[in-house]
């Protein structure tokens, strides 16, 4: 029978033990610096989409490794196996007719996985208009359904020469900003596709209803080749082999920007690595008895599968998993996320993480609101999660294992909340939590300016959570 691996430490055994953990706790959260994670963010935006196994993501790599090993860690770095990857070199998409439309496209990009083609010039056809569903030879087809293997494999079949897709086709979200979306991982694709705004997909429609003819010019220049995901780890050594996992993915997993996703995340794994490293050399904390170990991975679940599938004999000595996934904005509220309280073997950690939450919501320089909440599913954390081990052919052992964020997704949702995790500092329905979401979700907008430069506090809150978390957590008195 398994057992929970995680060992809970009560640091309160006396007032004087509570005083001096708050004075620990207060000179953390005041070295916490906004500007050191605005720039990391920047920094690693600048490198391109960080794609695991492409050149911006090794560069993203080498800037992490660089940083951590300046905080005094023991860095290595893992190179995954091979997969396809993607670099889009650049790219052009233009209306040439008629005159008035030549300002419009804007915030477009292009799909992964797209082809190179030549500068060509193509008149613009509606995939919803009947009467041309039999012409597409030749034509760059217009679309609001996402361009999946099925619609793509008809649009090549029938001869287009480029995809032009506004999925979702709602003017409540992506109404200025392409979402974006990929093609299937292939060297044998045919024709680009290309993402573009609501707003761009529903004028150029209402133009051709009005009976005007709209011809694109557009090209393409991309290298599909194999290429390796790099994992950075930093470790700070506990007094024995057991050791927390914090955690961020380092590429942008839509293929865009990645500002908030998951920039902001690599950002705090950083900043909690730098600050808790400079408490062990001013002598502010001792060695931890459970060790630290500060991963970013080269490419979402990917690396995190690769990790896991070939340290099985580690697994045992995981006392737990806390991944960063998006804590760079949030367009409802200013809340911090703990998930996933429907798994039962995370309940400790998650008590730690939400008597967190509820000590400090309120206080200056902290959140609004805290919360756990249930799994949602769709980032790292769950890759350590029995169901997942179980898939990859390793030992099912229960590592708790939970993600910080600040939003999730491109639109509010509401869930049920699990019974009996109810937070004194989430100001919603006792019974259900609502899920904060990001205005830019995957898309060509998840630029710095309008995520993590715009709520710039959020990236500190969740540091300061997990950051006092863990110092609970990694030491004992």
């Amino acid at each position: 029978m398994n057992v929970p691996r995680f060992v809970f430490v009560s640091l309160f055994l006396c007032a004087g033990t509570l005083h001096s953990q708050g004075s620990l706790e207060r000179k953390f959260a005041a070295q916490v610096s906004q500007s050191a994670l605005r720039s990391h963010v920047r920094t690693l935006v600048g490198f391109g989409n960080r794609w695991g196994g492409t050149v911006s993501g090794d560069k993203a790599a080498r800037y992490v490794a660089q940083i951590m090993k300046s905080y005094g860690l023991e860095v290595r770095t893992i190179t995954d196996p091979d997969r396809l990857v993607f670099v889009n070199e650049r790219w052009s998409l233009k209306v040439v007719r008629p005159a008035g439309l030549r300002r419009l496209i804007r915030n477009e990009w292009l799909a992964g996985f797209s082809p190179s083609v030549k500068a060509a010039r193509a008149r613009l056809v509606d995939l919803a208009n009947e009467a041309y569903r039999d012409s597409l030879e030749g034509a760059i087809v217009l679309t609001e359904r996402l361009v999946d293997a099925e619609l793509y494999e008809q649009l090549v079949g029938a001869r287009a020469s480029a995809v032009l897709s506004f999925f979702p086709g709602d003017p409540r979200s992506y109404a200025d900003w392409a979402m974006i979306s990929n093609l299937p991982e292939s060297l044998e694709n045919k024709i680009p596709l290309y993402n573009i705004s609501w707003g761009n997909g529903n004028r150029l429609r209402e133009e051709m209803l009005a009976g005007n003819t709209i011809e694109f010019s557009f090209d393409s220049k991309t290298v599909i080749k194999p290429g390796s995901p790099k994992t950075v780890m930093g470790y700070l050594r506990g007094s024995g082999d057991r050791h927390f996992i914090v955690c961020a993915h380092g590429d942008s997993d839509a293929g865009g920007p990645g500002a908030d996703d998951n920039a902001s995340g690599v950002a705090g794994v950083l900043e909690l690595a730098r600050i808790l490293s400079r408490l062990r050399e001013t002598g502010d904390v001792k060695q931890p008895s459970t060790g630290i170990k500060f991963v970013v991975w080269g490419s979402e679940y990917y690396s995190t599968e690769h990790f896991v599938k070939t340290h099985p004999d580690e697994l045992e000595d995981i006392a737990g998993v806390i991944n960063f996934d998006q804590i760079g904005t949030g367009e409802t509220r200013n809340c911090i996320y703990f998930e996933s309280n429907d798994i039962e073997h995370n309940k400790e950690l998650l008590t730690v993480l939400n008597s967190v939450g509820e000590e400090y919501h309120g206080k200056v320089g902290f959140w609004d609101e805290a919360t756990t909440n249930p799994s949602q599913g769709g980032t790292d954390s769950y890759v350590f999660l029995p169901a997942h081990l179980d898939r990859l052919g390793v030992p099912a052992v229960l590592i708790p294992s939970v993600t910080i964020y600040t939003a999730a997704w491109n639109s509010i949702r509401t869930i049920p909340q699990t019974e009996g995790w109810t937070s004194r500092a989430w100001k919603g329905h006792p019974d259900s939590v609502t899920i904060d979401f990001s205005k830019y979700y995957h898309s060509s907008r998840d630029v710095p300016e309008v995520t993590t430069e715009r709520e710039p506090y959020n990236m500190p809150w969740a540091v300061k959570a997990v950051g006092i978390s863990l110092l609970r957590l990694a030491w004992t008195r």
